[in-house]
């Protein structure tokens, strides 16, 4: 996994705010958050987001896009950049065409496998008034225990209930968190899954837009950390077995024999150590840090209503 160039795939119908929460994730973080900022190398898309961002704090939304949208973005803290991901958002069609009558379906099904993060968008109204909504939950549903099965290390996934400010009857909620069951049993049962479910505004109040980005990046980050102090453990356990056979017959050996020295092990685990160890000292400030930030922007995000009804199987 590189941290500077994670892939973060969003799923989602074409009517179901993807491209107002980029703008909405965009504009919020751009702006300085207990010391982390989002930046983009491209100054047109920045400019583009922001502008669309501004526009949604006064009330005025996108028209529903059916087009592919991609964005390359940092994470700075402080003065350095400790994250990089590239965000894809495919359409809605995706999720209802086959592979073999659409390319992009093939597309999706592949970065899937490959993804290091997934958001799926739900638009909260649609769920709870249209059934035929509840198909694509069920193909969404396919494609992420595909997806979970084929990774080779936990998969963070994020539920986004969408418009959340625009649902506000109780039975509205139970209808749509009902038919997302199947989804948020998947979110919620850890195992491959590392996940997590919001309810997101990304109108005139904005709410929970930081969350599925945030919560994507801060898990991603808590795996790296893992992996080097795994990797730090198995260096030091070197050093110490190779530090016992380090003496001069060893080495008398080894140079008549032509291999390598216990003593010329032992400097290079040595040296592994001190690599490891920088690397971990990088990251356990901005970890720790990114993880307060989550926490703070989850704060109330949680969609109303208490646990949905599980899932039927069939």
């Amino acid at each position: 996994m590189d941290l500077m160039n994670l892939r973060v795939v969003a799923l989602g119908h074409s009517s179901a705010g993807k491209s107002s929460y980029l703008a909405a994730m965009f504009t919020h973080l751009a702006a300085d958050r207990k010391g982390f900022r989002l930046v983009t190398p491209d100054r047109r898309t920045a400019e583009e987001l922001t502008t669309a961002g501004g526009r949604l704090r006064k009330g005025v939304y996108p028209p529903p896009s059916s087009r592919r949208t991609e964005l390359r973005a940092g994470l700075r803290y402080g003065r350095g950049e400790v994250l990089g991901f590239h965000w894809t958002d495919y359409r809605g069609g995706a999720l209802t065409s086959s592979a073999a009558d659409d390319p992009e379906t093939a597309q999706l099904l592949e970065r899937l496998t490959d993804a290091d993060a997934v958001v799926v968008f739900a638009d909260t109204h649609r769920l709870a008034t249209d059934p035929d909504s509840h198909d694509e939950v069920r193909r969404t549903v396919v494609l992420l225990h595909r997806a979970v099965t084929e990774q080779p290390t936990p998969l963070p996934i994020v539920l986004a209930y969408t418009k959340a400010d625009l649902v506000t009857d109780p039975a509205d909620w139970a209808r749509a968190r009902k038919a997302m069951a199947p989804l948020e049993e998947l979110v919620a049962g850890g195992g491959r899954v590392r996940g997590t479910t919001v309810a997101v505004s990304c109108g005139p109040g904005p709410r929970g837009v930081a969350v599925p980005v945030l919560w994507c990046l801060s898990t991603l980050l808590g795996h790296r950390a893992e992996e080097l102090q795994r990797r730090l453990d198995g260096a030091a356990s070197m050093v110490k077995s190779s530090r016992k056979e380090a003496n001069g017959v060893d080495s008398l050996v080894s140079w008549f024999k032509g291999v390598e020295s216990a003593a010329q092990r032992l400097r290079f685990w040595e040296g592994r150590v001190r690599e490891l160890k920088e690397e971990a000292a990088g990251l356990r400030r901005p970890a720790r840090k990114l993880a307060r930030l989550l926490e703070r922007e989850q704060g109330g995000t949680a969609p109303p209503t208490g646990a949905p009804a599980r899932a039927v199987n069939r």
